[in-house]
């Protein structure tokens, strides 16, 4: 408190102004990081699992599913090694858009590393929901994609599959793996449903 005039106080503050927008904003692509693949903004391998955990912990109601997609891009190490990583980078990116395309809202698509994607599609009545879900996801995949003026070919391999009660993620997510495997195995850019 400083007197100027006898009988009168005035009192002083210091008001300190911080900007912590830029902090705040680091902060929350953090947070996003620790949950998205940066690539292709999907879901990273750590969330997609435990969204699928979670819900298989919260059973869905009697005749109602939870299903799971598990695509793998055909010859995706020869798009990398003819192509160049930039066209491998855009192939999933495109990928990665058409396949969120082709689900609905509340479904989880997840890239769970390298050139594979998982889906956990809640709510489903039966493993025919799945398929076609899938097959819409295939079909989408298949166009052409345009990058620095090639038109790439790519498709998807893909399985699907329904939870059976009490059945862990590891299970589940192995039975769409193989699945996925067989596509692959037969004739490529196809579902297989177990």
């Amino acid at each position: 408190r400083v007197s100027a005039i006898p009988g009168i106080e005035v009192e002083f503050y210091t008001i300190s102004h911080i900007n912590v927008t830029e902090r705040k904003l680091q902060e929350l692509d953090m947070a996003y990081l620790s949950l998205h693949d940066p690539l292709t903004g999907l879901a990273n391998r750590g969330e997609a699992i435990a969204r699928l955990e979670a819900a298989l912990e919260h059973p869905p109601a009697f005749g109602v599913h939870i299903g799971i997609i598990f695509c793998d891009v055909d010859h995706f190490k020869t798009i990398n090694d003819t192509l160049g990583h930039a066209a491998g980078d855009a192939v999933l990116s495109t990928l990665a858009k058409r396949i969120r395309q082709g689900v609905r809202q509340g479904d989880t698509v997840g890239r769970m590393g390298g050139d594979e994607i998982l889906v956990v599609l809640p709510g489903l009545r039966s493993l025919d929901d799945a398929t076609r879900i899938a097959e819409e996801i295939r079909c989408r995949a298949a166009e052409p994609i345009h990058h620095a003026g090639e038109a790439i070919e790519a498709t998807l391999s893909i399985g699907a599959t329904i939870a059976s009660p009490g059945e862990s993620a590891g299970m589940v997510m192995a039975r769409a793996d193989e699945a996925m495997y067989q596509a692959k195995q037969a004739r490529r850019n196809m579902v297989v449903r177990i």
